[in-house]
């Protein structure tokens, strides 16, 4: 995905001005991991991202890694706790 698209918008300072309490309120990135471990030692054997999410204000956004599962969550950590029901799961915030 390119950030130089047509739609790209690169602000003089005054026209960023305008825009840059909102543009730091937004959402922000975390990823929901899942660990495998070994049935032997439970040692971690295998780490990988299960899905991306968005934190906002007032809830939480996620998309699967392969893009098919989607949900809305009452936050990051609602939706760490529900997939934790069923793998042993991370919320990591890169």
């Amino acid at each position: 995905m390119s950030d130089t698209g047509p739609n790209t918008w690169a602000p003089e300072p005054d026209e960023y001005a305008l825009v840059q309490d909102e543009i730091r309120c937004g959402p922000k990135l975390f990823a929901l991991c899942e660990l495998d471990r070994d049935e032997t030692d439970w040692e971690l054997a295998e780490g990988r991202v299960l899905a991306w999410g968005l934190a906002f204000s007032d809830h939480a956004e996620l998309v699967s890694t392969d893009g098919r599962g989607r949900g809305s969550f009452q936050s990051p950590d609602r939706a760490a706790e529900i997939f934790a029901r069923t793998a042993e799961v991370r919320l990591v915030y890169p």
